[in-house]
C-alpha cells in the first residue's frame, strides 16, 4: 500500500514530462517588431501604420506567411503558433499582424513597476477618427505588409476568425499578390447585411450594433464595447486585463492585488478564471488552461445558454490557486503571451467600422467580386469553436469558383486553443499546406 501511495506522484511526474518532451519544438529567438506606413486618414501619418512581429525563416528562405488576427486579437496571440511554425515549415518567415488600432493603446504602464494600478486609472483616449478606419482602409493597410513581404518571395496569408473574413476580402481585392490562403476556425460568408441594417444599424451577436449613418455622425462609440451576460468588454477592461496577466506571468503565485477577483486568489488564478473555458460565458473568449483549485457553483448564465458551466465562488480560510491539469492549453505559456511591453494579445480599440464593412462587404468596398485562385485554400475549424463543420468552408465556392478547398476539423479544441495548445494543433496542417503550394 505504501509503495502504490510512493508509486503515483512519480507516475504523474513521468507522465506530465513525457508530455513536455512530446510537445513541437519552438523557435527560442526574439521576433522583431516592426512598423509599416499605411493608407491615409485623418488620424495622420502617426498613426496611420499598422505592425508585425516578423518571426525570421529557419534555413534557406522560401516565402512569407502573413497571420491575420481575428476580432479583438493582437499579434502575441500568433506567438505560440509562430514560434513552432518557423521550424515546422523550413524556409518559411511568419509575420503575426497587428491591426492599426494597437497603435492606439497606451502601453507605457507595462514599464512601470505597478501596471495593475496605472490602467486602473487609464483614461481612454478621445478617437473620432476610428469611424473612419474600415475595410478598405484596412485592406489597404494589409496590402502595404503583402507588397514588402513580396518583395523577398511569395506570401501565404492565413486568417484566424474574423481574420479568416478579412484575408478572404483581400484575396477577392488583390488574390494575385498570393500563393496561399488558409483559414483558422474562421470562414468567409456572404454578406449578412442588407443596406438597411448597414447604414441604420440593427441587433446583432452582443446587443444592438450601430449602423454607418451613427458612426459617420459622431452618435456612437467608434470602438467595440458592449455587454454581454454580466461581462462589459471596453478598451479599459482589456487593459485591465492585460495588466493582470502581465503580472501574473512574471510571478504567478503572488497575491492578486484587490478588486482583480471576487475573492482572495494567486495571480494566476485570478487571471486565468477569466479566460477558461470552464469559467468563461463566452466561447469566442475562452481557452482550455485547467481549472481553479477552490469552491465552484454552477453558472447562472452558462445555463441561461443552455450549457454547463462554472463559477469560482473561492476557497474557505485560504485563496485560490490554479492547476495545470494537462488541458489544450499550458497555462504558463499561456500567460507569458501578455509579457510583452511592445505588444499584446489584444486589440483594444477595435473599430466598430470594420466589423460592419466585413458584415456587408459588397457595399463597403463594391469592387470586390467572386474571383478564381491559383492554388488551393486550407480550412480548419476547431471543434469547440467557431467552425465546428467542416461543410462550412464550402460556402467559400461563392466567393472564390472552382476553388479547391481542403477542409478539416480539429477536435476538442475550443476557439483560441486552436492557436495556443501545447500540441500545436494548427502547426501540422499549416506545415503540410505549405509543402503543397508551388
Amino acid at each position: 500500500m505504501l509503495e502504490d501511495r510512493l508509486m503515483r506522484p512519480l507516475i504523474w511526474i513521468l507522465l506530465l514530462g513525457a508530455m513536455a518532451l512530446a510537445q513541437p519544438a519552438r523557435w527560442t529567438g526574439q521576433p522583431d517588431y516592426r512598423s509599416f506606413a499605411g493608407a491615409p486618414t485623418s488620424a495622420g501619418p502617426a498613426l496611420d501604420r499598422s505592425y508585425a512581429l516578423v518571426y525570421p525563416a529557419q534555413g534557406a528562405f522560401r516565402g512569407t506567411v502573413l497571420l491575420v488576427p481575428g476580432l479583438l486579437g493582437g499579434a502575441t496571440s500568433f506567438d505560440a503558433l509562430a514560434r513552432r511554425l518557423v521550424l515546422a515549415a523550413p524556409g518559411w518567415e511568419v509575420w503575426a499582424w497587428d491591426r492599426r488600432a494597437n497603435g492606439l493603446e497606451d502601453r507605457q504602464g507595462f514599464l512601470g513597476a505597478d501596471p495593475w494600478a496605472y490602467y486602473q486609472r487609464y483614461t481612454l483616449p478621445d478617437a473620432p477618427f476610428l469611424k473612419d478606419w474600415g475595410l478598405r482602409v484596412h485592406l489597404q493597410d494589409l496590402d502595404a505588409l503583402v507588397d514588402a513581404a513580396r518583395q523577398r518571395g511569395p506570401v501565404v496569408l492565413a486568417g484566424h476568425s474574423l481574420g479568416a473574413s478579412l484575408s478572404a476580402a483581400y484575396a477577392q481585392w488583390r488574390g494575385e499578390k498570393l500563393a496561399g490562403l488558409a483559414w483558422i476556425d474562421g470562414a468567409p460568408s456572404p454578406n449578412r447585411l442588407t443596406r438597411e441594417q448597414y447604414l441604420e444599424g440593427g441587433l446583432g451577436g452582443f446587443g444592438r450594433s450601430p449602423g454607418l449613418d451613427e458612426l459617420l455622425a459622431g452618435r456612437a462609440t467608434p470602438y467595440l464595447e458592449f455587454s454581454f451576460l454580466g461581462l462589459r468588454l471596453n478598451p479599459a477592461f482589456l487593459a485591465c486585463a492585460e495588466a493582470l496577466a502581465f503580472l501574473a506571468a512574471r510571478d504567478p503565485e503572488a497575491d492578486a492585488p484587490p478588486g482583480a477577483a471576487r475573492f482572495p486568489a494567486s495571480l494566476e488564478a485570478a487571471a486565468l478564471s477569466q479566460i477558461d473555458d470552464r469559467y468563461n460565458p463566452v466561447a469566442l473568449f475562452s481557452a482550455s488552461v485547467g481549472r481553479a483549485w477552490g469552491r465552484e457553483g454552477f453558472s447562472l448564465l452558462r445555463l441561461l445558454q443552455g450549457q454547463v458551466g462554472y463559477s469560482v465562488i473561492g476557497a474557505r480560510g485560504r485563496r485560490v490557486e490554479w492547476q495545470d491539469t494537462g488541458e489544450a492549453t499550458d497555462p504558463r505559456e499561456f500567460l507569458g503571451l501578455y509579457a510583452w511591453p511592445e505588444t499584446g494579445f489584444s486589440e483594444w480599440f477595435f473599430p466598430v467600422r470594420l466589423s460592419l464593412d466585413l458584415a456587408a462587404w459588397d457595399l463597403a468596398v463594391p469592387e470586390l467580386k467572386p474571383r478564381r485562385l491559383g492554388f488551393r485554400v486550407l480550412g480548419l475549424g476547431a471543434g469547440r469553436g467557431a467552425v465546428t463543420d467542416a461543410a462550412r468552408f464550402a460556402a467559400a465556392r461563392a466567393l472564390f469558383p472552382s476553388a479547391e478547398v481542403h477542409a478539416e476539423v480539429l477536435p476538442g479544441l475550443t476557439h483560441l486553443d486552436i492557436l495556443l495548445g501545447r500540441q500545436g494543433p494548427a502547426v501540422g496542417p499549416l506545415a503540410r499546406y505549405l509543402e503543397t503550394l508551388p
